[in-house]
């Protein structure tokens, strides 16, 4: 009877996951969000290469900015569908009323498609994780890419796709915080206030590390001495970018390779990366930030000075 109850079990069991297989081991969270797809290829391979091909400077950090600048190139970038973030939460709030369809009248029909898509696929638990959850592949078939994570992934699959980088460990996913951000939260041991931050991508060239702010096709080199696989609290590594003049990030968590997304999927796990380094983790294990004079000193190159003179000319200056 036992034998025949167990038969029963291991059946059922069998049955249960062939009809609901998204709730156990094989859910979308298991997929990577910077894997290397077909269409990602494509757009590699039909825009992104002709125009690397093409350019004069071919040495490795020139191509990677170049990478970045096409990515958020207005003509041919991935952002051609863009919705703006505040029309994703306007929109879930008039849903919930049935009256969504108020704000799509502005929206282009592709837009109103990756709207619907995106709000039905990411909005429903958190609103704010549609920040987080689209994969590069979903964001370079949509062109719909509008915040850094966003760019920062699309980045690295493309990369990856074009075989830019030998070593995988040389290319990285980072996730940063606001150190003034953070130092308020940090101070009130304030789980609930929401701090912001910015994502973007170290590369290693030449046995130095560049970290390349994706968003904005620029660059700036991380001190001396500097490793990604050092990171760990309480100590903060700070980062500056030349398009935010007046902000500190602080380094929270980054890749082991160009392979791994931090698991960067949502406003929750990315409030406990900021707090702690662990997406499942809220404790605040940095220490608060303190600027000192020798600690911002990094040289800050913007990428305009190394912008494609193709695309320069094709579509002028942004």
């Amino acid at each position: 009877m036992f034998l025949n109850q167990k038969k029963y079990v291991t059946l059922l069991m069998f049955v249960i996951l062939c009809v609901f297989p998204s709730t156990y081991a094989f859910s979308e969270d298991n997929v990577s969000l910077i894997k290397v797809t077909p269409a990602i290829k494509d757009y590699a391979l039909s825009t992104v290469k002709p125009i690397l091909d093409s350019s004069a400077k071919q040495d490795k950090l020139s191509i990677l900015l170049k990478v970045s600048e096409i990515l958020i190139d207005p003509q041919i970038g991935i952002h051609t569908n863009e919705i703006k973030p505040s029309d994703f939460i306007i929109y879930d709030k008039f849903e919930k009323l049935k009256l969504g369809f108020f704000i799509t009248f502005n929206l282009t029909s592709e837009q109103v498609k990756v709207l619907k898509s995106w709000h039905l696929k990411y909005m429903q638990k958190n609103p704010a994780d549609v920040f987080f959850a689209p994969s590069a592949d979903e964001i370079i078939k949509t062109k719909a890419a509008f915040g850094c994570s966003h760019y920062a992934r699309s980045f690295i699959a493309v990369v990856k796709a074009l075989d830019l980088i030998d070593k995988p460990e040389d290319l990285r996913y980072v996730i940063s915080s606001k150190a003034d951000n953070y130092n308020q939260a940090f101070e009130k041991t304030d789980r609930k206030i929401t701090i912001n931050g910015h994502q973007f991508v170290l590369a290693k060239i030449d046995s130095k590390w560049i970290a390349i702010n994706t968003s904005k096709g620029e660059w700036t080199a991380m001190p001396a001495g500097f490793s990604p696989d050092s990171l760990s609290p309480p100590q903060n590594i700070p980062v500056r970018f030349a398009s935010y003049p007046d902000v500190t990030f602080l380094l929270r968590k980054i890749g082991n390779d160009y392979n791994d997304d931090c698991n960067d999927r949502s406003l929750t796990g990315l409030m406990n990366i900021y707090r702690s380094g662990n997406d499942k983790e809220s404790t605040f294990k940095w220490e608060k930030f303190a600027a000192k004079d020798n600690t911002i000193t990094q040289q800050i190159n913007t990428a305009d000075s190394l912008r494609s003179p193709l695309i320069s000319s094709l579509y002028g200056n942004k």
